[in-house]
């Protein structure tokens, strides 16, 4: 399997010739879960490399908004580990390490055999229906080329699993793994890489259809094919113009 994408959340990339959103002296009101969409989408698909300053004066003036709303936006993607707020100096992308980044996913190696295993014997039918018609949204993701869906939905397959297996703890392990999976992704995935179609997940669900065991084998090896397809080694990042990520004033 080629470049595959298992994060969440944990959401479109910009696209040439998007408009920038409403700015200060606007009659449209700002919508801050745009704004926040804007600036996730931005950090996932390599327009805002980690360590980028997130510079308040200048995100509000791009934005239209005022600094209490935009720290809430901020706060928003500290909590889903994407930004990381520093005390007095403000916010910047979050940088995970190489050994935090192999150590995310030889967790959920070990916590997502067991949730297989736990599946296997304990799934109904309307499980196994809820993976199924999940799939069918990460196929229309694909065919679409929207990187945002397939990001989410990959990672969210993951959490349906963990769900009928009903473990409310794992669950919530689970779901900081697959957060931090994103923006590990985002940062050491190849740049201009695509997310690759969902086959690995559609054969692991066949399996577990089955309830044959070789769908623990089948999931840790997607995990370490995930791992294996970034490029973990550690590099510096440039400068980056909010600006020419977002947009200018009009």
């Amino acid at each position: 399997m080629k470049k595959a994408s298992d994060g969440v959340q944990p959401r479109r990339p910009p696209r040439a010739g998007r408009p920038p959103l409403a700015i200060a002296g606007s009659t449209k009101a700002v919508d801050t879960a745009e704004v926040h969409e804007r600036i996730w989408s931005a950090i996932m698909d390599h327009s805002l490399p980690p360590e980028t300053r997130l510079v308040e004066g200048e995100l509000c003036d791009i934005f239209g908004l005022g600094r209490t709303r935009l720290r809430q936006v901020l706060q928003r993607l500290a909590h889903e580990r994407v930004v990381t707020l520093m005390r007095n100096r403000g916010a910047m992308v979050s940088k995970p390490s190489v050994r935090e980044a192999r150590e995310v996913f030889a967790a959920r190696r070990v916590i997502e055999a067991h949730i297989v295993e736990t599946f296997i014997k304990t799934a109904t039918r309307k499980d196994v229906k809820r993976l199924q018609d999940h799939l069918a949204r990460e196929d229309e993701a694909w065919r679409s080329s929207n990187r945002r869906a397939m990001l989410k939905l990959s990672g969210e397959f993951h959490l349906l699993l963990a769900e009928a297996a009903g473990s409310h703890i794992l669950l919530e392990l689970l779901r900081d793994l697959v957060s931090r999976s994103s923006l590990i992704i985002a940062v050491y995935q190849a740049p201009g890489a695509s997310p690759c179609p969902p086959d690995a997940h559609r054969e692991l669900t066949a399996t577990l259809e089955r309830r044959e065991r070789a769908a623990i084998k089948l999931m840790t090896q997607h995990l370490d094919h995930l791992c294996e397809d970034l490029m973990l080694e550690e590099r510096s990042e440039t400068g980056v113009d909010l600006r020419s990520v977002f947009g200018v004033r009009q």
